[in-house]
């Protein structure tokens, strides 16, 4: 089955908007709260929706070509001729927090409450990254797949193209993973560090917010890392973990 699809970098406008198809689809189908944070739709009608897909990919690619780190590879079904799979893998070869934490903004989002309550959750997001990934590194920050491909191995071909990646470079690695997705990067080495549960209390907090709390906060998810190829082990067979490794500026 796996030679029935191949794993390709995307450079292309026409590359990157089919990817932005497949991460629509992938995360309505279950759905996930992650996708009201990232690309809301403004509205209930079906040209809202097609609103938002058409902002989504316009933006998704404009940060992709201004970001040298970023790298988005897709799975092509050669039967089919579509793209049924997708991932971006970010290299960074040196740290990408010498200047410290940066503080993420949701500027897709109206000012108000919901875009407040958006941006608190990203920066919990990347909370346990800015303070432990100050070393160069390989991260993961999506992965996603066409509902009517799952269960065919592409999971496992997008994760092998960037792990090669990372041992070629000798890079340790990084990823903010769902519960579906840690077993899947636990075959790849990837272990959990930590379960990161969503704070959405705000003291005299407003109706829009509350309902931003109930109806956009995500399901923990798990801070998970990957050794670089050649760390070392302890004399009493211990591997040292992100935070005892110190910082790379």
């Amino acid at each position: 089955m796996s030679e029935r699809y191949v794993v390709r970098e995307a450079k292309t406008k026409q590359e990157l908007d089919d990817i932005m198809t497949v991460i629509w689809a992938a995360n309505y189908t279950p759905y996930e709260p992650f996708m009201q944070l990232f690309f809301p739709v403004l509205g209930f009608t079906t040209a809202h929706r097609e609103a938002a897909i058409a902002e989504s990919k316009e933006r998704f690619r404009k940060q992709h070509q201004a970001d040298p780190s970023s790298h988005w590879f897709y799975a092509f079904d050669t039967v089919t001729s579509k793209t049924v799979g997708c991932a971006q893998w970010v290299i960074s070869e040196t740290n990408p927090f010498a200047a410290g934490a940066p503080k993420l903004t949701a500027p897709w989002w109206p000012e108000g409450e919901c875009r407040r309550f958006c941006e608190s959750i990203l920066n919990q997001v990347y909370q346990p990254r800015a303070s432990w990934m100050t070393r160069p590194h390989c991260a993961l920050n999506w992965m996603a797949v066409d509902p009517a491909h799952r269960l065919r191995s592409i999971g496992s071909l997008l994760m092998n193209v960037g792990i090669l990646r990372a041992d070629e470079l000798d890079l340790e690695c990084w990823m903010e993973a769902s519960g579906m997705g840690r077993p899947l990067y636990e075959k790849f080495g990837f272990q959990s560090l930590l379960k990161l549960a969503f704070d959405n209390e705000k003291p005299g907090a407003s109706d829009e917010w509350r309902k931003c709390a109930h109806e956009m906060t995500p399901p923990p998810i798990f801070a998970m890392w990957r050794p670089k190829r050649t760390s070392g082990v302890s004399s009493r067979g211990e591997l040292s973990l992100p935070w005892a490794l110190g910082m790379e500026r």
